[in-house]
């Protein structure tokens, strides 16, 4: 994709003084293509839990009866809104430091969000083992992947000849 003009003077200009600059690389890309498309999918079946529809629900539609109380619906609609500022936050981390004001704010909230995610991650294989083969992998993957996002979006560090000269 072509970069704006004021995307190319920042580019120049920080090169030019020695730092790495890593935005809208391929890598970059992809990673955040692939958060996007995992927070879409992972708010899909909350969206049509939330509207009453028990498929692919743990413990099938019994349970889903049985769980879909008024804070049940509630704690669906946050997960669709938590997944669309997933969204939210990989896009604006994608783009270069100097078109976003507060980008801070997004940069931690990729850090908490994957720290959550992988925790939860890990704590349902610890638990649950191979007798959920859905959910803990699910989590692990998006933690993984926010980790990637906020990676990838850090501030340009001076690289090692730069700080020789």
């Amino acid at each position: 994709p072509r970069r704006d003009v004021a995307g190319q003077v920042w580019e120049k200009a920080v090169s030019q003084h020695g730092y790495q600059v890593n935005y809208g690389s391929t890598m970059q890309l992809w990673v955040t293509y692939a958060t996007c498309l995992w927070a879409i999918l992972f708010a899909a079946p909350h969206a049509w839990w939330a509207l009453g529809i028990p498929a692919g629900f743990p413990g099938g539609e019994a349970s889903h009866r049985l769980m879909m109380s008024t804070w049940r619906y509630f704690f669906d609609v946050l997960v669709v809104l938590l997944s669309a500022w997933t969204v939210l936050i990989a896009v604006t981390l994608l783009r270069p430091p100097h078109q976003v004001a507060r980008r801070w704010i997004s940069h931690t909230a990729a850090w908490i969000g994957a720290g959550m995610l992988l925790l939860r991650g890990i704590a349902g294989m610890i638990v649950d083992g191979r007798s959920d083969p859905i959910w803990w992998p699910t989590f692990t993957v998006g933690g993984i992947l926010l980790v990637s996002v906020a990676w990838l979006a850090r501030v340009p560090k001076k690289t090692a000849a730069a700080s020789s000269v």
